[in-house]
């Protein structure tokens, strides 16, 4: 994904555009979806995305997973 994609894709899941993703708005993100973001499992995403532990995905932790 271009960054422009990847920017794109995280506004589209911060539905209350705080500039994070919380667990919510993947859920509900998630059962639009298929249970997916880009053929990657959410719980598989959230693990790996999720560096500091915060339970929410910043735009920066967001981009470097798909970086």
């Amino acid at each position: 994904m271009t960054e422009a994609e990847v920017e794109a894709v995280f506004a589209k899941i911060d539905t209350d555009g705080s500039g994070e993703i919380r667990l919510r708005e993947l859920r509900d993100y998630g059962l639009a979806n298929d249970g997916t973001l880009d053929g990657v499992k959410l719980a598989d995403f959230v693990r790996a995305a999720d560096t500091d532990g915060d339970r929410r995905i910043s735009l920066a932790e967001f981009k470097a997973h798909f970086a």
